[in-house]
């Protein structure tokens, strides 16, 4: 438990996963919590006004798989009974990067690959917390300002307004406050407010774009892998597009492209796009599956680390997490798994106590940041067009780009390489991973051997001749004219 005297009631703005999460490891220190949205949360697992990105698939990276079923016990086992795709066998996803596709090892009853909608994770999550914690919900309220002491130097509440005209206190006190509100968080402003000056930041104008939406998933469809990723292939060929299962037999398909590219969202031209992926796999596959709903856009034009961290000074009785602090191009699929990090690091935090708590887990949580904002940034940075601001690229970003694609080049090849590359893009080892003796023998002698010519064959695309073969024999195999359920 915490020794802050005072900690009895905390308040959480914003009741996307960011804030569900901090909410849940708040209500071990608090007596009481208050999660407020701007949005009023379905009675049943569907999309909801303030998270368009539902519409669009997510990933949960096994860091944020591990750190969720800490604490949340029970869930996976309720998001199973709620219809998640499940299964025991296969490849639970194929990777296709730029140099090709990477070797993956099926299940094999070793294990159990459990895949669901951001929907469905975030009902289930809410729903666990209605049962088993200290935590009440108090939807359709917009917070418009801090609360402060008289003086500025401690958060004491914020200022709220109801959205559906219901009476209501006009403000809600809290012993902490928690910013989860997003990629729209209006507390650098609020903290200006408050005399703590403009916060430092930066980001990275990546243009990105997606069109997604569900397909029935074909019965019999031969791949042995139940999800697909395809990356762009830089600098030539920005399009991007992913296959996941979800609950009821469905795959959640979308379509990315950088740098202004984005895929249509006309039926014709998101089949073309799909078609003139890096490789054939997805296109083949949603060309002989059954729509089940619209397409839908997305664009997120620049993505923005800020530094709160870095401000000399800080209120007590407020922190920030999420989005709100650090939002990636969500093509890595980041998202979850970072609020999931974050919310851990505001656990270390809160048993770590003090007085001044609430900036040493600011100051913890940039630390956490920086590893997946170098990751992302640094591949955003490959696309013509892209630009930094607010900071410098670092040394040698060239030679680290040239470097990642002898690695990617050996990864195709190389299980051992692949593992290590896979453990960094999922947030279990950082970059310097592929730096480490082992690997870089591997890399550069594999590199050296291929410019010799002694190496095999290129890796094969994501389904084989043999599949693609049985799916254009099906007599479903012309697309599906867009028809919805």
């Amino acid at each position: 438990m915490t020794d802050l005297p005072t900690a009895r009631h905390a308040l959480v703005i914003g009741g996307s996963m960011a804030g569900l999460l901090a909410a849940r490891v708040l209500s071990e220190h608090y007596d009481e919590v208050v999660v407020l949205d701007r949005d009023v949360f379905p009675e049943t697992p569907d999309h909801r006004a303030g998270v368009p990105q539902s519409h669009h698939a997510h990933g949960l990276l096994p860091r944020g798989h591990e750190i969720l079923t800490g604490l949340f016990p029970g869930l996976l086992a309720s998001l199973a009974r709620g219809g998640a795709f499940h299964t025991r066998e296969g490849i639970p996803v194929l990777q296709v990067t730029p140099a090709g596709k990477l070797p993956a090892a099926p299940l094999g009853g070793q294990g159990e690959y459990l895949a669901f909608s951001r929907f469905l994770l975030e009902w289930h999550v809410r729903q666990w917390l209605r049962e088993h914690a200290n935590v009440r919900f108090l939807p359709s309220t917009e917070v418009t300002r801090l609360v402060s002491n008289a003086d500025g130097t401690a958060v004491t509440g914020v200022h709220v307004r109801s959205r559906d005209g219901r009476e209501g206190p006009e403000v809600v006190p809290a012993d902490l406050v928690v910013e989860a509100s997003g990629r729209a968080s209006r507390l650098g402003g609020w903290l200006q407010d408050l005399g703590y000056g403009p916060v430092p930041e930066e980001s990275v104008a990546s243009d990105i774009g997606y069109a997604s939406r569900f397909y029935r998933r074909p019965e019999g469809f031969p791949a042995p892998w139940h999800g697909l990723i395809i990356n762009g292939r830089p600098p030539h060929n920005p399009r991007a597009g992913l296959i996941l299962p979800v609950e009821d037999g469905r795959w959640h398909v979308t379509l990315g492209g950088f740098a202004g590219h984005h895929p249509p969202t006309d039926e014709a031209g998101f089949l073309a796009w799909a078609r003139d992926l890096p490789d054939p796999g997805l296109y083949e596959a949603i060309r002989v599956a059954q729509p089940l709903t619209p397409i839908r856009g997305y664009r997120t034009p620049t993505n923005t680390w800020r530094h709160f961290e870095r401000l000399p000074r800080w209120p007590r009785g407020l922190v920030a997490l999420g989005d709100a602090v650090c939002h990636y191009n969500p093509i890595y699929g980041q998202g979850i798994s970072a609020a999931a990090v974050s919310a851990e690091a505001l656990e270390t935090s809160l048993k770590a106590g003090g007085p001044d708590f609430e900036q040493a887990f600011q100051r913890a949580l940039a630390r956490v940041v920086a590893v997946p904002w170098q990751i992302a940034t640094g591949e955003d940075l490959r696309w013509p067009g892209v630009r930094l601001t607010g900071a410098g690229t670092g040394p040698g970003l060239r030679l680290r780009h040239a470097y990642g694609n002898l690695v990617l080049g050996q990864a195709v090849r190389d299980g051992v390489v692949a593992g290590a590359f896979l453990d960094m893009i999922m947030n279990l080892r950082p970059p310097s991973v592929l730096a480490r003796p082992a690997i870089l023998a591997r890399v550069l002698g594999g590199s050296l051997a291929r410019a010799l010519g002694r190496t095999g064959q290129d890796a094969p695309p994501a389904l084989s001749p043999e599949a693609v073969s049985l799916l254009r024999a099906r007599p479903d195999a012309a697309p599906f004219p867009g028809r919805t359920a």
